[in-house]
């Protein structure tokens, strides 16, 4: 007390300037409606700048909450489309058997390779969290990829952009079946191979998982037709693909799997003792 006293008695001449300073300008504003109306004005502006900041920044540190919510959203949305007939916005006469089963796991890319001639993407989940080798890897754009090795809080997907990756599909719109890989060259280009040439091929086609494999449910959408041709003597199509997911802009997937894959993988490797 007495120190703030002695300041006070040390720099009265201040003090008094400053307070005498303040009643003026009260009585300006108060007195005068022109100033007034400018001071009201002036403050308007300074307090809808400053509550613009500070929502700004709120907003950010909302960020994660928001962006959990949406995760969340997201992975509820994908196992309803599952037990429909319509997947991804495609069309479908086929009937989709148990792909309301399919378990859904929200994570997030932390590596991302694409210059490589195998490319591959890291997650944020692992073991731990139930994912396993041999999962689907999604989002609500496309097919990403498929887990190739686990441990226990990451995991390691084998990319659409790898020469290893070959994925059966479908077009929708005449029922053949073929296989998507990738030559290795653009990433924004993939290949639909075994395609006879006497199938009606359109541009804008779109290409879907055929369920064939129960790593992911039937027409999950892969990419749309880019190009077609026939070379001559071939028996078969050489067909351009345009993945409908980017893989420059990959960030939050999905992770899916059927609880009754490796029972069906299994019973499917019998069949090599009659071979």
């Amino acid at each position: 007390m007495l120190d703030a006293l002695r300041i006070i008695v040390k720099n009265g001449a201040l003090v008094l300037f400053v307070v005498l300073q303040i009643f003026c300008f009260y009585w300006i504003v108060k007195y005068n409606q022109r100033q007034g109306q400018v001071f009201f004005y002036s403050t308007q502006v300074y307090s809808n700048s400053l509550y613009s900041q500070y929502h700004s920044i709120l907003s950010y540190f909302n960020l994660r909450q928001k962006n959990d919510s949406i995760v969340s959203e997201n992975k509820f949305l994908l196992k309803k489309s599952f037990s429909q007939s319509k997947i991804l916005n495609i069309d479908s006469s086929f009937t989709l058997q148990d792909s309301n089963m399919y378990e859904v796991i929200p994570a997030a890319v932390i590596n991302n390779s694409l210059s490589r001639r195998n490319n591959t993407l890291t997650l944020n989940k692992g073991a731990l969290d139930g994912v396993s080798s041999g999962m689907g890897v999604i989002t609500p754009f496309g097919v990403v990829g498929i887990v190739t090795d686990v441990s226990d809080h990451f995991s390691l997907i084998l990319s659409l952009l790898h020469s290893k990756s070959r994925i059966s599909c479908r077009i929708p719109h005449n029922g053949f079946i073929g296989t998507l890989v990738w030559d290795g060259k653009d990433p924004k280009i993939l290949q639909l191979e075994e395609i006879q040439r006497y199938a009606e091929i359109r541009l804008g086609d779109s290409i879907v998982t055929s369920g064939y494999s129960i790593i992911f449910p039937q027409n999950i959408l892969l990419g749309k037709v880019k190009s077609f041709t026939v070379e001559p003597g071939a028996f078969t199509y050489t067909i351009q693909v345009e993945p409908t997911q980017s893989f420059f802009t990959l960030d939050q997937v999905y992770i899916i799997n059927h609880p009754y894959k490796s029972e069906k993988d299994m019973i499917e490797k019998q069949s090599e003792k009659y071979e």
